[in-house]
């Protein structure tokens, strides 16, 4: 793969919403803290990370997955498309399918990730302390029962 594949885009993200089957969410503390627009302070995130101009978001949401965590996902569908409101970045949202419960790489990005944790669907939200996209949240009530339907 030549340089021009490795090219990120600055300022968009795809970020996976991976869940287990044991009602859990997975989760990466960040080892540097970042600071929002309005002081807010990213310390919890959804794995993911920036999109190579040379991928689809579909592969940018899998490669890096994999690389912060170790486990192997798939998109299974694109959740929302936002601009942040306290970053300054566009996030696609992939709602991802674990493909194995266990990690299946040792993760790549220690600089980046200092924990890796499978967090309960109730617990996702009082760890969260930047805005929760509000299509995640409406898939996170889903998932607990608060929710019929995930779209009406």
């Amino acid at each position: 793969m030549n340089k021009e594949n490795y090219e990120e885009a600055e300022d968009f993200l795809n970020l996976g919403i991976v869940v287990n089957s044991k009602k859990q969410v997975l989760m990466i503390r960040r080892v540097k803290l970042e600071k929002g627009d309005d002081g807010s302070i990213l310390k919890w995130a959804f794995p993911g990370g920036r999109q190579r101009l040379s991928e689809t978001r579909e592969e940018g949401v899998k490669r890096e997955v994999l690389a912060e965590t170790g486990y192997d996902v798939e998109s299974v569908r694109q959740l929302d498309l936002q601009y942040h409101s306290q970053f300054p970045v566009t996030i696609v949202y992939h709602l991802c399918e674990l493909k194995s419960p266990q990690p299946v790489a040792k993760p790549q990005e220690a600089y980046e990730v200092a924990e890796i944790k499978w967090v309960p669907f109730p617990r996702v939200r009082k760890i969260i302390t930047t805005a929760l996209n509000p299509e995640v949240g409406k898939y996170l009530d889903f998932l607990m029962g608060k929710r019929r339907v995930l779209y009406e």
